[in-house]
Protein backbone atom coordinates (compact mmCIF):
# COMPACT_ATOMS: atom_id res chain seq x y z
CA UNK A 1 0.00 0.00 0.00
CA UNK A 2 1.14 3.51 -0.77
CA UNK A 3 0.24 6.10 1.82
CA UNK A 4 -1.90 9.06 0.68
CA UNK A 5 0.78 11.57 1.68
CA UNK A 6 3.27 9.82 -0.61
CA UNK A 7 0.77 9.92 -3.47
CA UNK A 8 0.26 13.66 -2.94
CA UNK A 9 4.02 14.25 -2.80
CA UNK A 10 4.56 12.27 -5.99
CA UNK A 11 1.71 14.07 -7.78
CA UNK A 12 3.16 17.44 -6.76
CA UNK A 13 6.64 16.36 -7.90
CA UNK A 14 5.21 15.25 -11.25
CA UNK A 15 3.50 18.61 -11.81
CA UNK A 16 6.64 20.48 -10.74
CA UNK A 17 8.89 18.48 -13.10
CA UNK A 18 6.61 19.01 -16.10
CA UNK A 19 6.18 22.72 -15.30
CA UNK A 20 9.92 23.30 -15.00
CA UNK A 21 10.74 21.26 -18.10
CA UNK A 22 8.20 23.23 -20.13
CA UNK A 23 9.44 26.55 -18.77
CA UNK A 24 13.09 25.69 -19.51
CA UNK A 25 12.34 24.00 -22.87
CA UNK A 26 14.00 20.77 -21.76
CA UNK A 27 12.29 18.66 -24.41
CA UNK A 28 12.98 19.64 -28.02
CA UNK A 29 10.46 20.00 -30.84
CA UNK A 30 10.75 16.41 -32.09
CA UNK A 31 9.19 14.89 -28.95
CA UNK A 32 5.47 14.36 -29.57
CA UNK A 33 2.66 14.44 -28.62
CA UNK A 34 2.88 17.89 -27.12
CA UNK A 35 0.24 20.20 -25.72
CA UNK A 36 0.87 22.59 -28.61
CA UNK A 37 -0.59 20.23 -31.25
CA UNK A 38 -3.65 18.00 -31.13
CA UNK A 39 -3.21 14.78 -33.18
CA UNK A 40 -4.98 15.96 -36.40
CA UNK A 41 -2.78 19.07 -36.50
CA UNK A 42 0.29 16.92 -35.82
CA UNK A 43 -0.48 14.73 -38.85
CA UNK A 44 -0.91 17.85 -40.98
CA UNK A 45 2.40 19.29 -39.74
CA UNK A 46 4.16 15.96 -40.37
CA UNK A 47 2.96 15.93 -44.00
CA UNK A 48 3.89 19.58 -44.45
CA UNK A 49 7.32 18.95 -42.92
CA UNK A 50 8.05 16.19 -45.43
CA UNK A 51 6.80 18.20 -48.39
CA UNK A 52 8.72 21.33 -47.37
CA UNK A 53 12.11 19.59 -47.31
CA UNK A 54 14.48 20.83 -49.98
CA UNK A 55 14.71 18.45 -52.98
CA UNK A 56 13.01 15.63 -51.07
CA UNK A 57 11.28 14.21 -54.14
CA UNK A 58 14.27 14.65 -56.53
CA UNK A 59 15.54 11.08 -56.38
CA UNK A 60 16.32 10.37 -60.03
CA UNK A 61 19.97 11.46 -59.83
CA UNK A 62 22.64 8.99 -58.69
CA UNK A 63 20.11 6.34 -57.67
CA UNK A 64 19.11 8.21 -54.50
CA UNK A 65 15.91 7.37 -52.64
CA UNK A 66 13.81 8.66 -49.80
CA UNK A 67 13.58 6.31 -46.83
CA UNK A 68 10.97 6.61 -44.10
CA UNK A 69 11.97 4.47 -41.14
CA UNK A 70 9.65 3.67 -38.27
CA UNK A 71 10.90 1.81 -35.22
CA UNK A 72 10.34 1.74 -31.50
CA UNK A 73 12.30 1.47 -28.29
CA UNK A 74 10.97 -1.87 -27.05
CA UNK A 75 10.18 -2.17 -23.34
CA UNK A 76 12.15 0.98 -22.55
CA UNK A 77 10.13 1.27 -19.34
CA UNK A 78 11.46 -2.05 -18.08
CA UNK A 79 15.07 -1.54 -19.18
CA UNK A 80 15.95 1.72 -17.46
CA UNK A 81 19.08 1.29 -15.35
CA UNK A 82 18.44 3.07 -12.04
CA UNK A 83 22.09 3.98 -11.40
CA UNK A 84 22.44 5.62 -14.81
CA UNK A 85 19.04 7.26 -14.38
CA UNK A 86 20.14 8.76 -11.07
CA UNK A 87 23.28 10.23 -12.66
CA UNK A 88 21.26 11.66 -15.55
CA UNK A 89 18.57 13.13 -13.30
CA UNK A 90 21.24 14.85 -11.21
CA UNK A 91 22.13 16.87 -14.32
CA UNK A 92 18.71 18.53 -14.41
CA UNK A 93 17.26 18.38 -10.87
CA UNK A 94 18.56 18.68 -7.32
CA UNK A 95 20.40 15.57 -6.12
CA UNK A 96 17.84 15.02 -3.35
CA UNK A 97 14.99 14.88 -5.88
CA UNK A 98 17.00 12.58 -8.15
CA UNK A 99 17.73 10.27 -5.20
CA UNK A 100 14.05 10.28 -4.20
CA UNK A 101 12.88 9.42 -7.73
CA UNK A 102 15.29 6.52 -8.13
CA UNK A 103 14.76 5.27 -4.55
CA UNK A 104 11.01 5.01 -5.21
CA UNK A 105 11.86 2.48 -7.95
CA UNK A 106 14.53 0.60 -5.98
CA UNK A 107 12.16 -1.15 -3.57
CA UNK A 108 11.10 -4.59 -2.37
CA UNK A 109 7.62 -5.61 -3.44
CA UNK A 110 5.79 -8.37 -1.62
CA UNK A 111 2.53 -10.11 -2.46
CA UNK A 112 1.30 -12.98 -0.30
CA UNK A 113 4.30 -15.29 0.03
CA UNK A 114 6.28 -13.80 -2.90
CA UNK A 115 8.89 -11.04 -2.71
CA UNK A 116 10.73 -9.16 -5.44
CA UNK A 117 13.48 -6.56 -5.07
CA UNK A 118 13.44 -4.20 -8.03
CA UNK A 119 16.86 -2.99 -9.12
CA UNK A 120 16.28 -2.49 -12.83
CA UNK A 121 13.41 -0.77 -14.63
CA UNK A 122 10.60 1.44 -13.41
CA UNK A 123 7.79 0.48 -11.07
CA UNK A 124 4.47 1.04 -12.81
CA UNK A 125 2.03 3.44 -11.23
CA UNK A 126 4.31 6.13 -9.84
CA UNK A 127 3.03 9.62 -10.59
CA UNK A 128 6.28 10.93 -12.05
CA UNK A 129 7.07 7.87 -14.21
CA UNK A 130 5.91 9.62 -17.38
CA UNK A 131 8.53 12.32 -16.88
CA UNK A 132 11.28 9.76 -16.28
CA UNK A 133 10.36 7.83 -19.43
CA UNK A 134 10.25 11.00 -21.54
CA UNK A 135 13.60 12.15 -20.16
CA UNK A 136 15.26 8.76 -20.67
CA UNK A 137 13.80 8.73 -24.19
CA UNK A 138 15.49 12.09 -24.80
CA UNK A 139 18.82 10.55 -23.85
CA UNK A 140 18.19 7.70 -26.30
CA UNK A 141 17.24 10.25 -28.98
CA UNK A 142 20.57 12.00 -28.46
CA UNK A 143 22.36 8.67 -28.85
CA UNK A 144 20.50 7.90 -32.08
CA UNK A 145 20.89 11.35 -33.64
CA UNK A 146 24.24 12.41 -32.24
CA UNK A 147 24.70 15.71 -30.43
CA UNK A 148 25.46 17.73 -33.55
CA UNK A 149 22.38 16.67 -35.53
CA UNK A 150 20.15 16.85 -32.47
CA UNK A 151 21.19 20.46 -31.86
CA UNK A 152 20.68 21.28 -35.56
CA UNK A 153 17.14 19.83 -35.48
CA UNK A 154 16.29 21.57 -32.19
CA UNK A 155 17.77 24.94 -33.15
CA UNK A 156 19.49 27.52 -31.02
CA UNK A 157 18.36 27.93 -27.39
CA UNK A 158 17.58 31.60 -28.07
CA UNK A 159 15.58 30.72 -31.21
CA UNK A 160 14.40 27.08 -31.27
CA UNK A 161 13.20 25.66 -34.58
CA UNK A 162 9.56 24.96 -35.21
CA UNK A 163 8.54 21.33 -35.63
CA UNK A 164 10.24 19.81 -38.72
CA UNK A 165 11.87 23.04 -39.84
CA UNK A 166 15.48 24.24 -39.97
CA UNK A 167 17.18 27.61 -39.75
CA UNK A 168 18.58 27.26 -43.28
CA UNK A 169 18.76 24.85 -46.22
CA UNK A 170 22.46 24.04 -45.70
CA UNK A 171 21.77 22.72 -42.20
CA UNK A 172 18.79 20.73 -43.43
CA UNK A 173 20.73 19.00 -46.20
CA UNK A 174 24.00 18.47 -44.32
CA UNK A 175 23.02 15.11 -42.81
CA UNK A 176 21.19 11.99 -44.03
CA UNK A 177 18.67 12.25 -41.19
CA UNK A 178 16.43 15.05 -42.41
CA UNK A 179 13.48 14.61 -40.02
CA UNK A 180 13.06 12.97 -36.62
CA UNK A 181 10.04 12.50 -34.35
CA UNK A 182 9.46 10.41 -31.26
Amino acid sequence: NIEPLEKITDAYLDQYLWYESDKRHLFPNWIKPADSEPPPLLVYKWCQGINNLEDIWDVEENGESVVLLQTQFEKMYEKIDLTLLNRLLRLIVDHNIADYMTAKNNVSISFKDMMHTNGYGLIRGLQFSSFIVQFYGLVLDLLVLGLTRASEIAGLPQRPNEYLTYADIETEMSHPIRLYTR
